[in-house]
């Protein structure tokens, strides 16, 4: 499978500080797609969107390799978005 062009743009958006956030990630790239190439039911895959903390270390590799930059950068992602999930939850 070729790599998705897609993928390249979020890899310099995030290099250049354009993604802070793991959700931005998905005004370029459909989470259906992301969902496709991890191999992850789209419906499973919007369940870990909605809390982050469902996300294995796995599928943050594979992220990752996706879209050509460290584990940690899409982890860290990852967990700040976790982070704001829970306090959003808090305040609830």
């Amino acid at each position: 499978m070729a790599k998705d062009k897609r993928y390249n743009a979020i890899k310099e958006l995030i290099e250049r500080g354009g993604i802070t956030d793991f959700n931005k990630i998905f005004d370029i790239m459909p989470p259906s797609t992301m969902a496709r190439h991890l191999g992850i039911n789209y419906n499973n895959f919007t369940k870990r969107q909605a809390d982050c903390g469902r996300f294995t270390v796995k599928e943050i590799m594979k992220m990752a390799e996706l879209i050509g930059v460290e584990d940690l950068v899409v982890a860290a992602l990852i967990i700040k978005a976790s982070r704001n999930q829970n306090k959003k939850h808090v305040k609830q």
